[in-house]
């Protein structure tokens, strides 16, 4: 009984050689630039992959089965444990490699027991395809734990689902061969092989493209909080959370309304007498105070170390004036220290007049601070 020895075109096995190699070209690529262990697993795969075909490529060329069939059963046996532990990283923990390491003098025996029993390429292409298809479903199963499920996830499962098919075919087909029935499909089996082994990597693409696309749009949304962040330190005050004076200079300008200047009274006594923390106190009790006088479409600032600016849209003086008309009482801070405050208020018609009117202002507030000192 006659069998095939050449099983496959050599054109079709050079140009399944040519696309896996691109294929871990491109997956190297992305592994270093992402960085991720899983893609960097399968880009070695590919590499194997490339290994085996190239064996199978040189055997074709010199029709002397040794090393070359030893070298294509170890390069697929990396591919194969490469391709599951890149899954196996995607879905739970990092898979160990030196597990690997520890079955490779087994791995080798049963390579070499397999390449002296094996009669000819196609009964050793046999045993090859029933472990690929095995593997293929074993990561067909395991790629299905992802979430979430993406075109990505969806792709791969069909390349594997492809795969499992494929090489499970090969058994029957083989053994036909082997008995002497023509099988014209063998002889071009590797662009088959070239088809399913694209349709993977492309599939491994996809899933990386999709994990970088949110770690990506993770990164742009941790950016915008930061900005956010930002923002809100750059335009408030730390001690009063009122706005700062920088924010000032960003208020709309189309309004009219009234300004409010408040000045603690003798904060420099409170700080040298009971310390500057007794100071920032009493100027958050004083800036509480204020709070509780003021809409909520009003603008707070801080606007100097013991002054504070509050500017009153579309609010009449005299409605001001009834509004801050108990401020002038004493204010006690949670320590127990109590304090006054004087103030002075101002109405502007136009955003334009709002320097001169918090100058206005500010003279009032001194004027009153004046007259309670010479009280």
């Amino acid at each position: 009984m006659s069998s095939p020895v050449l099983d496959f075109s050599p054109v079709a096995v050079t140009f399944q050689a040519i696309g896996t190699l691109l294929l871990a070209l491109v997956l190297g690529q992305i592994a270093r630039t992402f960085g991720w262990t899983y893609v960097k697993r399968w880009a070695l795969a590919f590499v194997a992959m490339f290994c085996a075909i190239v064996a199978v490529r040189v055997y074709i060329a010199t029709t002397h089965p040794w090393p070359w069939w030893l070298v294509y059963i170890l390069a697929q046996w990396v591919f194969l444990a490469l391709l599951f532990a890149g899954c196996r990283d995607l879905v739970d923990a990092p898979f160990p490699l030196k597990l690997l390491g520890y079955a490779t003098p087994t791995a080798l025996a049963v390579a070499i027991l397999i390449v002296i029993a094996a009669p000819e390429f196609g009964a050793l292409f046999m045993i090859e395809a029933g472990i690929v298809s095995v593997v293929a479903i074993l990561c067909f199963v395991l790629i299905g734990r992802i979430t979430p499920r993406t075109v990505g996830w969806q792709m791969m499962r069909i390349s594997l689902a492809l795969m499992a098919i494929l090489y499970a075919a090969y058994i029957p087909l083989y053994a036909m061969a082997r008995n002497g029935i023509t099988v014209p499909y063998l002889d071009s089996s590797s662009l088959a092989d070239l088809l399913a082994s694209v349709l993977l990597g492309f599939s491994m693409v996809l899933i990386a493209a999709d994990f970088a696309h949110r770690e990506l749009t993770d990164a742009v949304a941790a950016l915008q909080v930061a900005r956010d962040q930002l923002a809100i330190k750059a335009n408030t005050d730390p001690l009063t959370a009122a706005l700062s004076r920088h924010a000032f200079h960003a208020m709309p300008r189309e309004m009219s309304g009234t300004v409010v200047m408040v000045d603690v009274d003798h904060l420099k006594r409170i700080n040298d007498r009971e310390g500057h923390a007794a100071g920032d106190e009493a100027i958050r009790a004083v800036a509480n105070a204020i709070r509780t006088r003021v809409r909520t479409g009003d603008l707070f600032f801080r606007w100097g170390g013991d002054e504070l600016l509050v500017v009153m849209p579309q609010l009449s003086l005299d409605l001001v004036t009834q509004r801050f008309a108990d401020l002038d009482r004493a204010i006690t801070t949670p320590s127990g220290t109590t304090l006054t405050v004087s103030w002075g208020a101002a109405a502007f018609q136009h955003a334009d007049q709002l320097d001169e009117t918090i100058s206005t202002a500010d003279r009032a507030m001194y004027a009153r601070k004046a007259m309670e000192r010479a009280g």
